[in-house]
């Protein structure tokens, strides 16, 4: 019989065993679905988590308090503070390293801020950072409109912002927010420009619902002497990051005052580290999708082995005729073994839209670029074949072996 043949045969006896076959492609359509859908999300979300460090620098590096620490049970020991890194600290190193690389400072001057402007007011949701002229560059940020912050108003206590592209579109719909007047909880500031929008991708959405203020004016009216400053180095050439972190670790231990025999009381790591723990985290949910897609799948390929032996039994008769007929062995062989394979095929075909579909409202959800997983998409047509040729190998064999004369008075 020839291929073609053998499709149209398996297809009629699809449809003549409709409701088993369809539960057998369902529970394969459901170990691809967890495949595709679930890799799919990861590899986006990867993308996204690349593009977003990326624009940090992979030459780039940061430099925080170090945070207290505490044990419990038997580890339970005296709970140490470590003091905040201060401005003038701050501005000390940036002064030191700065012929190595260029130095930025910002500190957090409020989580809850509400903003008031052309009779407007938003929540007291409002992210506000004092920061300095090279904050810009090295947060991965891009002015929409307007300018940024000079050395010397980030220096002195200028009054001046940069806000958020949702503040502007929630406080100046139809206007122009350069050099207009928002108040910043109860402190009026002149708006020198506008931040491009960022995203509310994976809890980022502050980022767009943020006002920049300079880091003096924040030190000389808004700040307490016990937060804490940090600090940004990027170098030129990446391949002195290293040289230039434990550059930076000498310089600031002499900031800090540090003798030999003191540890750090501040912390230093990649501006990448982030992307690479996330991605690291995602490894063991790509661990936890394979699983669970071999579980099912291996449940699918047993249930559709004994849904062919069934038809094996069923179909003794028929198979009895077309021996009689003239149909070798090989024949009857084949057209079961298509059977099991067209079957694993359609249930893989539905299987990789859910899939595909899983990803597009997961990339939507978290506005990120939905990445097509075409190489998950021909891997999973693949162990599709493969299940269902496995499947399909014994009721094929059995079927083949058959006596004709007693397939003939089989009732």
């Amino acid at each position: 019989m020839k291929t073609r043949e053998n499709i149209k045969l398996a297809y009629k006896n699809i449809k003549a065993n409709l409701l088993r076959t369809s539960i057998t492609a369902l529970i394969i359509a459901i170990g691809i679905l967890a495949l595709v859908g679930i890799l799919s999300s990861i590899d986006g979300i990867k993308s996204f988590l690349n593009n977003s460090f990326n624009r940090l620098g992979s030459n780039s590096f940061n430099i925080q308090n170090r945070t207290s620490n505490f044990g419990f049970g038997n580890n339970r020991k005296k709970r140490i503070y470590y003091r905040p890194i201060s401005y003038n600290e701050a501005n000390e190193f940036k002064q030191d390293f700065q012929n190595l690389g260029k130095v930025s400072l910002s500190n957090t001057s409020s989580w809850n801020a509400e903003c008031v402007a052309n009779e407007l007011k938003t929540d007291a949701n409002v992210l506000v950072k004092a920061v300095d002229e090279n904050y810009l560059e090295l947060a991965g940020y891009d002015l929409n409109k307007g300018r940024f912050f000079s050395a010397y108003e980030a220096k002195n206590a200028v009054p001046l912002a940069i806000i958020g592209s949702e503040l502007q579109l929630r406080l100046f719909e139809n206007t122009s927010p350069i050099d207009s007047t928002i108040q910043v909880d109860g402190v009026k500031y002149k708006i020198i420009g506008t931040l491009k929008e960022k995203g509310a991708s994976l809890g980022m959405g502050a980022s767009d619902r943020q006002v920049l203020i300079s880091a003096a004016f924040a030190r000389a009216n808004l700040l307490s002497k016990s937060q804490s400053y940090q600090i940004v180095c990027s170098v030129n050439n990446v391949e002195l990051l290293e040289a230039a972190m434990e550059e930076a670790k000498l310089t600031f231990r002499k900031v800090r005052g540090l003798r030999t025999s003191e540890e750090d009381n501040f912390e230093i790591s990649r501006s990448d580290a982030l992307a690479t723990k996330l991605i690291s985290n995602l490894s063991m949910v790509q661990l936890a999708a394979y699983f669970i897609a071999a579980i099912t799948l291996f449940g699918a390929g047993i249930g559709l082995m004994n849904i062919m032996l069934v038809g094996v039994t069923e179909r003794t008769k028929e198979i009895g005729t077309a021996k009689a007929l003239g149909a070798r062995s090989k024949d009857i062989k084949n057209q079961f073994i298509t059977e099991a394979i067209l079957v694993c095929q359609i249930g893989g075909l539905v299987g990789v839209l859910l899939g595909m579909l899983v990803g597009l409202a997961v990339a939507r959800g978290l506005k990120i670029a939905f990445v097509m997983p075409w190489n998950w998409v021909i891997v999973a047509f693949v162990i599709c074949f493969v299940i269902g040729l496995i499947s399909g190998v014994y009721p094929a064999n059995k079927a083949a072996k058959l006596n004709p004369i007693d397939s003939l008075r089989y009732e």
